[in-house]
Formats: C-alpha cells, structure tokens, sequence
C-alpha cells in the first residue's frame, strides 16, 4: 500500500513546484506563500504555533519567517504578556497579495478535486485525517 503514500507525495511535490514557480516572481518561492497565508488566516498566531501549522520544523519556519519580515510580508510583535512569545501578523504587502495566494489555492483546489464527487470529498477528507503524521 506505500503506493498511496508515494502518490500523495507527488501530488505534494506538482503542486509545490506550481505554485512556488508562480509565487517566485513575488519572493514567495520555496512555499514562503504558505506562510503568508497561513498568517493572514490567523493572524497573531505565536512562532511555533505557525511552524507547527505549516508543519515544518521551527528553525527553518523561524529562518523564513525573518525573510518574510525583512521583505515586508509579514510583522513581528511581543507578546503583551509573555515577553518570551513573538506574535506574527499579515504586514501591508502580505494583505496586498493575499487575494492572490488565496485565489491560486482555491484554483488548484478545485482543480485537483474536480474529478470528486462531493461525497467522495468528504470522503478523502474523513480517511486523510485518520492518518498520523
């Protein structure tokens, strides 16, 4: 059955080069765009809690995190009450893209389910988050 497992990673790496090769003109290549909108879906969220939501490991989310601030995507504040705690917000240039992040997602979405039925959708959705990862 490693099958499956093999064709889940293809289609994760087909849709990482889509998208990181569209996003690259914008400074958002090496799925930097997740974070923007993953941001900007929850803003505020704590660094690690925004690691963990994009599951990559902490170093490397908090390394493109920096960059992301640094190119104006993304702002970092302190926590108010736990000065340990830095909180991540959506900056202006992040909100100016994000209709198109979104709009890209929803497109390739769309495009990779087309061929569900809706209850085949659910039905994906319901065995996908019976695996542990």
């Amino acid at each position: 059955m490693f099958e499956i497992i093999r064709d889940i990673g293809a289609i994760t790496r087909k849709t990482e080069i889509k998208t990181n090769a569209e996003f690259r003109r914008l400074g958002l290549a090496n799925n930097a765009f997740i974070y923007v909108i993953r941001t900007y879906e929850k803003p505020g969220m704590f660094l690690g809690e925004l690691a963990d939501s994009v599951q990559i490991d902490r170093t490397t989310a908090f390394r493109t995190v920096q960059k992301l601030v640094d190119s104006g995507y993304l702002r970092l504040e302190d926590d108010a009450k736990d000065k340990r705690l830095r909180r991540v917000y959506v900056a202006a240039k992040g909100k100016a893209v994000y209709p198109e992040l979104h709009a890209f997602e929803q497109h390739s979405s769309d495009t990779l389910l087309s061929q569900l039925t809706a209850d085949e959708q659910n039905e994906l959705k319901r065995l996908l988050s019976k695996l542990v990862y």
